[in-house]
């Protein structure tokens, strides 16, 4: 009797756990996209600076 309503309970709670992620999950995207255009905009800052330095 206790075995078909565990198999009911975890087909109901198993493809809830494909979502878009947790607040935890979307806050750690968030902060990894901000990384990279911070990083991204690190590095075309050190590019111009390489530009001016030479000349071009």
């Amino acid at each position: 009797m206790k075995m078909p309503i565990l198999a009911a309970i975890l087909l109901a709670v198993l493809p809830a756990c494909h979502g878009p992620g947790g607040p935890a999950t979307r806050t750690g995207r968030a902060v990894d996209n901000a990384v990279y255009h911070v990083g991204h905009g690190i590095e075309r800052t050190g590019d111009a600076i390489e530009d001016v330095a030479t000349g071009n």
